[in-house]
């Protein structure tokens, strides 16, 4: 092992002990390729142990020479033995001159916490119901509150329907003080429909009806 590897022996030890077992930390020599791995902690991880060799993706990094431009960098996502979540870093080791000598990389599984990720968005997941209008939106409309809106329309005026967005603002504001008087807006998803109607937005639509409730009090 390169000599001015072995201060980084003890860094290998406490990393692994705050990280805990589900976090391998490897010291590699960059020095010597056929026996790269000079310490490492939680090998159940890759399955490696001290005297393997270095690895592709070391080599690949070691190539590339990266190391000249950043002091560290966060790798692609590993596989080892068939798992697939596998969080990745490794931290350059130079000389003096500006040499890679050796990288301490650490490999995290983060197998427990997707799991306990899945298991916690299922628990807040919305109802289907509420999922379903929030991605349908007001496009979504119930066929009962379009027969029971269409009703008061022509309740009101016969082929309304048909001019609805031809109608200025105040006869807007009007028509819609007699449909909430009929309790039309009474029924969720009036209001959606209506103002797709209309060819208003549905804050448009609220805003009316306050004007019509505003009108009433005075």
């Amino acid at each position: 092992m390169n000599k001015k590897l072995q201060n980084y022996m003890t860094l290998v030890d406490f990393l692994a002990e705050f990280m805990g077992e589900n976090t391998e930390v490897v010291l590699h020599d960059m020095t010597d390729w056929h026996h790269s791995v000079v310490a490492i902690r939680n090998g159940h991880i890759s399955g490696r142990k001290v005297g393997d060799p270095i690895t592709e993706t070391n080599l690949r990094i070691l190539r590339s020479e990266v190391h000249k431009k950043v002091p560290y960098m966060n790798n692609d996502p590993k596989k080892f033995k068939k798992k697939e979540s596998i969080k990745s870093a490794s931290w350059f080791i130079k000389d003096e001159n500006e040499v890679l000598i050796g990288m301490i990389c650490i490999n995290s599984d983060c197998h427990d916490l997707i799991a306990a990720r899945e298991l916690l968005d299922k628990m807040i997941r919305p109802p289907l119901v509420e999922t379903a209008i929030k991605e349908k939106g007001p496009d979504k409309i119930n066929i009962d509150v379009k027969e029971l809106v269409d009703n008061n329309l022509n309740h009101i005026s016969r082929d309304l329907l048909k001019k609805l967005k031809l109608l200025s603002k105040d006869e807007k504001v009007e028509l819609v003080a007699k449909l909430d008087e009929m309790g039309t807006f009474s029924v969720k998803g009036t209001i959606w429909y209506l103002a797709k109607c209309l060819g208003v937005s549905v804050p448009t639509l609220y805003r009316y009806i306050s004007l019509t409730k505003n009108n009433h009090e005075n």
